[in-house]
């Protein structure tokens, strides 16, 4: 009878022995998890070519941003696009019908959000230099003596259309609000592009929209 009893406290002892052994490795393993999840990066592919040859792949670290033009079909990158070195940043792009030109807004925070243009050279796109945009300033008579103490847009730049001759059209916003009002300022540019890529102004509008609750 004693041998059976020492037999069984013994299986009892080996059995948690292993359970101890399986603990303390599942605990061995969890920081090399963890470490692995503070590394990862969210990726995704965008705004694929009209014409189905480009994409854009974008990653977002814990502070570096970056996105580049790749082959859509092996998502070999050909072209390091953008990067920043910000959490706030991102990006969205606005083909044109021919695939040969791509205008990129980058959003760096709140409320910043500027417009480039790129032209097609080869199997990449080179950046052309933009004239100035006109800001879209609210005047102070809008105000009428009120306040408003937030800025939920300040010169806000979007590339709305391009159009069948080449030529972009850009909206630039501010907007103020405050006290159950807001008052809105719109410019609306079109930007024109000769043959070797040189960018003008060809027309530049501003309307204004107040708005009260």
């Amino acid at each position: 009878m004693q041998t059976v009893i020492r037999l069984l406290l013994c299986l009892v002892s080996l059995a948690a022995c292993s359970a101890a052994t399986v603990h303390a490795q599942q605990r061995g393993a969890s920081p090399g998890a963890s470490a692995g999840a503070e590394g990862e990066r969210d990726e995704g592919i965008d705004w694929p070519s009209p014409d189905g040859k480009f994409a854009f792949l974008t990653s977002y670290g814990e502070d570096l941003h970056t996105i580049a033009l790749i082959d859509k079909k092996s998502r070999k990158q050909l072209q390091q696009i953008g990067e920043e070195n910000s959490s706030q940043a991102s990006w969205h792009v606005l083909w044109a019908p021919d695939s040969q030109r791509f205008a990129l807004m980058t959003r760096l925070g709140h409320p910043i959000q500027g417009v480039d243009v790129y032209f097609r050279s080869g199997e990449t796109f080179r950046k052309i230099e933009l004239p100035d945009l006109p800001k879209a300033e609210i005047p102070e008579g809008l105000k009428r003596g009120k306040k408003y103490p937030h800025v939920a847009s300040q010169n806000w730049q979007e590339a709305k259309e391009w159009k069948k001759d080449g030529s972009l059209v850009v909206t630039i916003d501010t907007m103020i609000d405050g006290d159950g009002s807001s008052i809105t300022a719109t410019r609306t540019v079109l930007l024109g592009f000769d043959r070797v890529g040189k960018a003008r102004i060809v027309k530049s509008t501003i309307k204004y929209e107040t708005t009260t609750d």
